[in-house]
């Protein structure tokens, strides 16, 4: 894998690429910032926020929405944000995992109360929101929502749970955004963000195992491992022109980087498969 930037994050997450602009995005919430890189000549820049970022995607104007602490946002070019829903009537909270759905809805996981507080209330939700605001809860009682992906043929859903190293698939259906359980399910070492590619391979980040896991999707096992030099893959997501390069962000997590020399790395790989490109929240305008 090849460096694109030594500039460590904690937690680096959600690598998106943005077609409009041929560059990728992603977080570095535990510094409150996220970073705009072209991956052909390393340049990056760093956007301060005053509340932490988890996630982004884009809206098919070129919008950024945010993942936040205190719900999801458009992060406008003056600084301030706009709700993508009313706030005064949904209360959501501790956003994390991010992704726009072959729908064109915003679908967004949430931490639960036992992870931020250190209550025994395991309440975190998926979420998905609509651009007239509407906001449905598909999943409920879990402990940390994170990765999430659609197959290629956009039938299926595939979500985890962190905290139980498990990818469940749920039959999706586009039209009413509905998800049902199909039953099948796979426990993995550990489970971080994940992409898919288009040989239809779930490529998954294991959490302080150094590699990411490939999945066959078809029949849900695993096909083998990339290796990662970092200890810590955190997400990953494809990027460039023609979605060529496999992008891995990293963890310094509680300074690892004493015993791991590229922890908070970003990598790049070309990969055996490419990958597909983002979907773009549909805005009122393109409905």
């Amino acid at each position: 894998m090849e460096i694109l930037n030594q500039n460590r994050t904690i937690i680096g997450e959600g690598p998106v690429w943005n077609e409009k602009e041929q560059k990728l995005y992603y977080v570095n919430p535990y510094e409150s910032e996220y970073r705009i890189l072209d991956i052909y000549t390393k340049e990056t820049k760093y956007i301060k926020t005053d509340i932490p970022v988890c996630a982004i995607a884009f809206s098919d104007k070129g919008d950024i929405i945010a993942s936040q602490e205190d719900g999801v946002h458009i992060l406008n070019s003056d600084g301030t944000r706009s709700p993508l829903y009313d706030k005064n009537k949904f209360d959501i909270k501790y956003c994390n995992d991010m992704k726009v759905g072959p729908d064109g809805k915003i679908y967004v996981g949430t931490q639960s109360e036992k992870r931020k507080t250190g209550s025994g209330n395991i309440d975190g939700k998926l979420y998905s929101i609509d651009n007239e605001g509407n906001v449905k809860v598909l999943l409920d009682n879990l402990i940390l929502s994170n990765g999430l992906e659609w197959s290629l043929d956009e039938k299926f859903l595939y979500h985890t749970d962190s905290d139980t190293k498990t990818i469940k698939e749920y039959a999706f259906d586009k039209e009413s955004g509905n998800i049902e359980f199909t039953g099948r399910e796979i426990r993995l070492t550990a489970v971080d963000g994940f992409t898919v590619d288009k040989e239809g391979n779930l490529l998954v980040a294991a959490w302080g195992y150094g590699y990411l896991i490939i999945i066959d999707t078809k029949t849900l096992t695993v096909k083998g491992n990339i290796d990662v030099p970092a200890k810590i893959p955190a997400s990953c997501g494809f990027a460039g022109s023609d979605m060529e390069k496999l992008i891995t962000v990293t963890a310094n997590f509680k300074d690892i980087a004493k015993e791991d020399k590229n922890a908070g790395y970003t990598f790049s790989h070309d990969h055996f498969a490419k990958g597909r490109k983002p979907f773009l929240f549909k805005t009122k305008e393109a409905k």
